[in-house]
């Protein structure tokens, strides 16, 4: 069983120092490598997973530990004054007394139900490792999609900040027209209404950013104040699988996604509690032990005649009854939760099913988006050179061009937002995949 997963002292160390040293800095940048590496090494819930896991290793390795005979060492002392029975039934007064040294080997075994029950812990443990790594990739998944979406709050904050740049230089331009009688002060109150709706979405934005950070923040395990910054060079479109057939991506998903290898196994302990109850009841138990050391004693205060002592005995029975042979709703028992797990299974692969089908019509339609917007930011961009072209020629064209740069605008914040919703979706896929 693969456990190098949870024994990583080296790597771990390295994340708390990376962690104090983003809790030191202001702000805290921080990219998606950086990101990933926290989420999976500095979150409670992970650590919650691999203790579950440790735990059922521990019990899988004690259920085949009971296969082993138990050993005592003692020292005893027995006395007895009054009357006593002899085996002839005569009753006579008697002083005696006796001391044993030695040690005693015991062996109880119920082979059946101790086989059993070790091969199906073994499973658990399987299933318990699978559901950490789960857990795992789960939260790192999320700390991706809330870094995309902190960058996207953070890429449209800069792109508003932009516009209004731009906007208020053209406010100044009217100024000195207006000022020189040769534009309209109405054109000139349009320009800073404008301006005000953009300071206004930039408010707007810098509170969705402060948001996003925080849950970004929440699921790196960080302080709830840290201030974090995604780092730009992020925000372009990364192709992280390459589209084949559904089918083949579905058949890849359910050989390797963790969750049904968790699933394979609880169902592998199901059978294996199917055939303990079926089979464990016909095998004997096995009670065994022996005694040996020395014994000593005699009449009221005689403490010799110590010599050797041995004593053997051994033993098989079967249980008959509850538990044992004859007991059929145990079976019905572990018929029904085989019959459930096999059922959870198929719904965990019909549900796996869908997620790979989802990511991948989702990756696509946001590739599609970005080139569209592309396309859209070409046409605005050239829009706003004519209109700059018509305002710089003639009067009156001052809504024309301030239309021109909210079409700009807007063309610019769709493009980021496809961009990020392609990279979250790249992940996602890559999730739904089981890599």
């Amino acid at each position: 069983m693969n456990v190098s997963i949870f024994h990583r002292p080296l790597h771990q160390l390295t994340m708390l120092l990376l962690t104090a040293s983003i809790a030191a800095a202001t702000p805290r940048h921080v990219d998606l490598p950086t990101v990933m590496k926290l989420a999976g090494a500095n979150n409670d819930e992970i650590e919650l997973a691999k203790v579950k896991h440790t735990e059922t290793l521990a019990e899988s390795k004690l259920a085949w530990q009971r296969f082993w005979p138990s050993l005592s060492l003692g020292i005893g002392y027995k006395a007895h004054e009054g009357s006593i029975q002899n085996i002839e039934g005569l009753i006579f007064d008697a002083s005696k007394q006796q001391y044993t040294v030695g040690a005693n080997l015991m062996i109880d075994w119920s082979p059946g139900d101790l086989y059993y029950a070790a091969l199906s812990a073994q499973q658990r443990a399987l299933a318990a490792e699978q559901l950490a790594e789960t857990s795992r990739r789960n939260i790192v998944n999320q700390a991706v999609n809330r870094y995309f979406d902190l960058l996207n709050e953070e890429a449209s904050v800069a792109v508003i900040e932009d516009d209004l740049r731009l906007t208020e230089d053209y406010a100044k331009q009217l100024e000195g027209a207006v000022a020189a009688g040769t534009a309209f002060r109405a054109d000139l109150l349009r320009v800073q209404t404008q301006v005000s709706r953009a300071k206004l979405s930039i408010r707007q934005g810098q509170e969705s950013r402060d948001i996003a950070a925080a849950s970004l923040a929440e699921t790196l395990r960080l302080p709830p104040e840290t201030e974090l910054r995604p780092a730009k060079a992020d925000l372009v479109p990364v192709r992280l699988v390459e589209m084949k057939g559904l089918a083949s991506l579905v058949s890849s998903a359910t050989q390797a996604r963790p969750e049904l290898k968790a699933a394979d196994a609880a169902c592998n302990a199901a059978g294996i509690e199917k055939d303990r109850a079926r089979i464990a009841p016909m095998l004997p138990s096995v009670q065994a032990g022996y005694t040996g050391g020395g014994l000593g004693g005699g009449y009221s205060g005689e403490w010799g005649n110590f010599d050797d002592n041995h004593d053997f005995f051994v033993g098989l029975s079967w249980k008959i009854g509850p538990g044992g042979l004859f007991d059929r709703q145990r079976k019905k028992i572990a018929d029904a939760r085989e019959q459930a797990t096999q059922l959870q299974t198929s719904q965990l692969k019909a549900s796996i099913g869908r997620e790979v089908v989802e990511a991948a019509a989702k990756a696509r339609s946001a590739r599609d988006q970005i080139t569209i917007n592309d396309e859209a930011v070409a046409a605005a961009e050239e829009m706003v050179k004519l209109a700059k072209e018509r305002q710089a020629s003639q009067l009156g064209v001052v809504l024309e061009y301030l239309l021109a740069r909210e079409e700009l605008t807007r063309a610019r914040l769709s493009r980021v937002e496809a961009v990020s919703n392609y990279n979250k979706s790249e992940h996602d896929l890559q999730r739904a995949l089981g890599r």
